[in-house]
């Protein structure tokens, strides 16, 4: 059923190698022109921008502790949900500016946000014979979140490009450089952009027609919703000076990618859903 994508796909890689080959043009000049940091907008997705990546964990963990039958399933499901809540807690303290206390805070506001998310888990309805569909998915977006981050932190190692706001700084702008020089280990992370991967990361609403019939209609809307949130967000990271148009670029596609990688091999061995 992945086949049914095909247009998508290739809409979004068309899209992505002309963003890309721009970029090789008006990084720079793209930055200074979009260049505002104070503002509003910009500063609530930088906050929030990645938040499909960080809730992965948590849902995650609880659909899988309701939807398995085995207990050491549940208890893996369980753990999923509280290291997923506590890792998103430690994410919302460094954006409060609560550096001090995002040991404590990422503990104590995740330990609420697992135990919310599994007394709203409790409600959740699925058909028996969807729940090893959702379990699975549920497996490979926590897989996904996992690969996607690895890609983004070797890649910032590697290329050690410098931030925009960085050059700001500086009052001078020689220490840019283009996307395609890899400059090694720098302690730059510029390039790719890890907002705008875990934005991609809502890519996974893809995955809901091979898994409820319901979605099979509203293909579009799986692949559209994304695009646009992922389109924002790497949009406000040139805002704010934290990227440039190449590093969202390659950003959002290595979390796309992933994903449909993913998508592609669930297709051929688990999902069942077939129109």
């Amino acid at each position: 059923m992945l086949k049914k994508y095909r247009p998508y796909i290739i809409i979004f890689y068309i899209l992505s190698a002309a963003s890309l080959i721009t970029a090789s043009f008006i990084d720079l000049k793209l930055d200074i022109f979009l260049n505002n940091p104070d503002d509003a907008f910009s500063i609530w997705f930088e906050a929030t921008g990645e938040m499909p990546c960080r809730l992965i964990c948590t849902f995650a963990g609880v659909l899988i502790f309701y939807l398995a039958e085995k207990t050491a399933l549940k208890i893996f499901g369980l753990i999923v949900d509280l290291g997923g809540s506590a890792y998103l807690g430690y994410h919302i303290a460094h954006y409060l500016f609560l550096e001090r206390y995002n040991i404590a805070f990422g503990l104590i506001f995740g330990l609420g946000i697992a135990l919310l998310a599994l007394y709203i888990g409790q409600f959740i309805k699925v058909d028996d014979n969807l729940k090893k569909a959702f379990i699975i998915l549920s497996v490979a977006g926590i897989i996904v979140m996992f690969a996607q981050l690895g890609l983004i932190e070797i890649s910032k190692v590697l290329w050690g490009r410098v931030r925009f706001r960085d050059l700001i700084k500086d009052g001078s702008y020689d220490r840019f450089t283009a996307w395609y020089i890899i400059n090694g280990v720098t302690g730059n992370r510029s390039f790719p952009s890890g907002h705008t991967a875990g934005a991609a990361m809502s890519y996974l609403m893809m995955a809901l027609p091979f898994v409820s019939p319901k979605w099979a209609k509203r293909r579009y809307l799986c692949f559209a919703l994304p695009l646009i949130y992922t389109s924002i967000v790497a949009y406000t990271r040139l805002v704010m000076g934290a990227h440039y148009l190449s590093d969202v670029t390659v950003g959002g596609a290595i979390g796309f990618t992933v994903t449909i990688i993913a998508i592609g091999i669930l297709d051929k061995k688990y999902f069942t859903i077939k129109e």
